[in-house]
């Protein structure tokens, strides 16, 4: 049997280097997972969404010590992989973006007829999700507690685990499973600069990524008016 590339490796790799940088620092996010290429991935998530500026293959440089991580998305492809991962959001999450990646994830797997995954992790709750859809057919909705029990099970792929704890392990398998690596990276950018930040664990494993900038909403600008006014 022929051997597997690192980037092959890699690219069926789970989540274990995306959730050590989040436990390092606040363990918030809102990703989704889409089995189709990044240029497709970028332009449909743009038009969904609703963007502003989208800076395509945007340098890659190796992750430091900063103060805060950018509200930008981050569009990311993987060596070796089919799918292009898309951060939302991560060391911080609302209602909101946990609503709408799952929502995203369900209308990007109609449009290009695919599969498309939603994950989140919130921190003052604990608790996790994971939604699976293919071409707009939900097939699974699974949310649990972050070392703790399941708090929803629902899945037309499988029977509902005998587990007293929910940890890492077990959202790793899921994301093998489909054969994707979620790698450990964020948006930022100063002044006119924008890159994607990485760690050492995935710095080699990336081909290509995308920022998008998304359009403000009215609630943004109601947040800032309050902070001015404080």
């Amino acid at each position: 049997m022929k051997e597997k590339s690192k980037a092959q490796e890699l690219s069926s790799a789970g989540v274990a280097d995306f959730l050590k940088l989040m436990h390092n620092g606040q363990p918030e996010w809102a990703i989704l997972a889409v089995k189709a290429p990044i240029d497709e991935v970028s332009e449909d998530f743009a038009d969904f969404a609703g963007s502003g500026a989208v800076h395509r293959d945007v340098p890659r440089k190796p992750a430091e010590e900063y103060d805060d991580v950018q509200q930008v998305v981050a569009v990311v492809q993987s060596k070796g992989s089919a799918w292009t991962i898309i951060l939302r959001s991560v060391h911080y999450v609302d209602e909101s973006q946990i609503e709408g990646v799952a929502e995203a994830a369900k209308e990007m797997s109609a449009r290009l007829n695919t599969r498309a995954l939603s994950f989140v992790g919130e921190d003052t709750s604990g608790a996790n999700g994971y939604k699976l859809f293919e071409k707009g057919k939900l097939l699974e909705d699974i949310e649990w507690e972050a070392n703790g029990e399941f708090f929803r099970f629902k899945s037309s792929l499988r029977k509902r685990p005998t587990l007293e704890q929910v940890d890492d392990s077990f959202v790793d398998g899921l994301f093998r499973e489909q054969e994707i690596y979620l790698p450990a990276c964020y948006a930022m950018s100063e002044g006119a600069s924008s890159w994607l930040a990485v760690e050492k664990t995935s710095i080699d494993a990336i081909q290509r990524a995308d920022l998008i900038e998304l359009e403000e909403t009215d609630e943004d600008d109601e947040d800032e008016d309050e902070d001015g006014a404080e």
